[in-house]
């Protein structure tokens, strides 16, 4: 696997609805392995690989990460905002981020009420939203003629290799799943299977580009790349951890989006005994992703998502293991080089 080419996709900015960088670095890398990709009307990069074989699947990776929105710039040049996707506000204090405003990007860092000045009563909890702020180290007047309301904001973060091949950075949900989905186009250069790969936006606020994107596709099944949360942590009882970084590729049963049919589950799973890929199984109570918009398209696409298990996941220290990362991509590849025995090939 090329990390560098994660570490690219990563430090790419690209908040729900402004996915513009991310999706021109995709389109040249596809370029270059010869599969032209177009651009729906919402901005889904989309492009196809014929295969050997009579059947179609959609590989679908989103682009976007969380991230913000200014809101209110105040007469001393402070900026409020909201949030684009769902982020604990636990996670933003005192945090470097980037504001993209119309004559460029510029740097800005995330405080409130400095703790020394605070009341008894506030200490040891938890900052509301509401009271934070960011400062761009501008007067007023130059914050106002520099900043627009509605301009969006990153986290800043850079990608570190830490541990025992444990990666953090920003933005691995989901830039790992469309490094996965390309690295897989990379390998597998004749696939059994002909394949849409889809490389979706604005899954972080409900899960808009993929529903468009597979409208307009013909395919016999769907998997859908991306992350989950990771709660094998301390105060985390192991029954609620959901998935295990270095487990392996998650396999979905269900989440709050989807239920994988168990022809699809049971293939999938099959596969990855076969040829020894590291998988586990993702019983996720709360949450979804890509599957959950495709599955419903047209009248019906079988569909299951596949996830790197992460930690942290939607603040910019986001942390993944280089077997999860391998185990996706080899699942993948076994995908489309063997096919799924539940579709017919005769």
């Amino acid at each position: 696997m090329d990390l560098n080419n994660l570490e690219k996709l990563t430090q790419l900015n690209g908040v729900s609805g402004r996915e513009d960088a991310v999706r021109a670095e995709i389109a040249a890398q596809l370029q270059a392995l010869g599969l032209p990709a177009h651009t729906d009307t919402l901005g889904n990069l989309i492009a196809y690989r014929k295969g050997t074989g009579p059947h179609k699947i959609i590989l679908c990776a989103h682009m976007d990460e969380v991230g913000l929105m200014v809101k209110y710039i105040s007469p001393d040049g402070f900026l409020s905002f909201i949030t684009v996707g769902g982020i604990d506000p636990r996670t933003l204090l005192a945090q470097r981020v980037t504001v993209h405003t119309a004559s460029g990007p510029i740097t800005g860092v995330i405080g409130t009420k400095p703790a020394h000045i605070t009341q008894e009563a506030e200490r040891g909890k938890a900052v509301p939203l509401s009271d934070l702020f960011i400062d761009v180290g501008l007067s007023g007047q130059e914050a106002a003629q520099t900043v627009a309301l509605g301009d969006f904001v990153t986290l800043e973060r850079p990608f570190v290799r830490f541990g025992n091949g444990r990666l953090c950075s920003k933005a691995f949900d989901n830039r790992v799943g469309c490094f996965c989905l390309l690295e897989a186009l990379k390998r597998v250069e004749k696939p059994l299977l002909g394949v849409h790969a889809v490389f979706s936006v604005q899954e972080e606020v409900g899960l808009r580009g993929a529903g468009t994107a597979a409208f307009g596709l013909e395919a016999d099944a769907a998997l859908a790349i991306d992350t989950t949360g990771a709660a094998d942590i301390p105060l985390c009882r192991p029954q609620d951890y959901l998935v295990r970084l270095g487990g392996g590729v998650a396999v979905s049963a269900i989440d709050a989006a989807t239920i994988t049919p168990k022809w699809l589950f049971d293939d999938l799973t099959d596969l990855c005994r076969k040829e020894n890929i590291r998988h586990q199984v993702r019983i996720a109570p709360r949450g979804g992703n890509d599957a959950g918009a495709i599955h419903r398209s047209r009248t019906g696409i079988a569909s299951c998502a596949l996830s790197i298990p992460t930690r942290n996941i939607h603040s910019n220290v986001e942390v993944t293991d280089e077997k999860d990362i391998q185990a996706a991509t080899d699942l993948l590849c076994a995908v489309l080089e063997k096919g799924l025995k539940g579709l017919k090939y005769v």
